[in-house]
This record gives C-alpha cells, sequence and structure tokens, in this order.
C-alpha cells in the first residue's frame, strides 16, 4: 500500500484535531475527583445496620479531589453526585481527546518536515 502524501497526511491530522476541539467545546461541564459511593455503621448497638450488611444506612456520596496540592473530600448531596458524575465523565473525556490531540499534532509537524 502507497503512503499518503506529506500534505494529504498534514490536512487529515488537521481534520481530526478540528473534530477534537469541537468535541471538547461541546462538553457543559467538566470536573476532576472521585465520586465516592459509601453506606455506614451509625454505632447503635440496636440498630440493624450493627448486624446486617445490607441494612447499612446511607448511600452517602463523597467527592474527592486534589486542591492546593492536597486531597480534599467533601460530603454532597445526591443531586450534586449526579451533577459531578457528569463533570468528571467529561474530564476523563477531554483528557483522552487531549492525547489524541496530541498524537495528531505530531503527526502535523512530522508532515511538515516531510514536506519541506
Amino acid at each position: 500500500m502507497a503512503r499518503k502524501r506529506p500534505e494529504t497526511r498534514r490536512k487529515a491530522a488537521a481534520a481530526r484535531i478540528v473534530q477534537v476541539k469541537r468535541r471538547i467545546h461541546a462538553l457543559p461541564l467538566v470536573c476532576s475527583g472521585t465520586l465516592l459511593t459509601r453506606t455506614k455503621v451509625c454505632g447503635k448497638p440496636g440498630c440493624r445496620c450493627a448486624k446486617d450488611p445490607r441494612a447499612r444506612h446511607g448511600p452517602y456520596y463523597e467527592w474527592g479531589r486534589m486542591k492546593g496540592g492536597k486531597l480534599v473530600h467533601r460530603m454532597v448531596s445526591e443531586e450534586q453526585a449526579a451533577f459531578l458524575r457528569a463533570a468528571i465523565d467529561n474530564y476523563r473525556t477531554i483528557r483522552r481527546l487531549l492525547r489524541v490531540w496530541e498524537d495528531e499534532t505530531v503527526k502535523v509537524m512530522e508532515a511538515q518536515e516531510e514536506h519541506k
């Protein structure tokens, strides 16, 4: 199979970069971190949660993220957890798209070098 010309490869890579930018631009909410769902034992000896793991209290939602170089945790409501879940998914999508963007940028650069 014949290799494509450098200019053709450069244009194809540039077009893929445009697609990546559009996908990133379309994401409305972005947030880093991890969302945990926890159940808890209350500590009262007569409570069902002390004997039955399926009867624990919760679920409670905890959001952990890096802030100022430190890991911070915060309890959030169920509604906030749904909001954060979408924003964290978008953040991870953007990170994957940035890796694609970087790879395509290298292809553009290499095609330009071959074209000279």
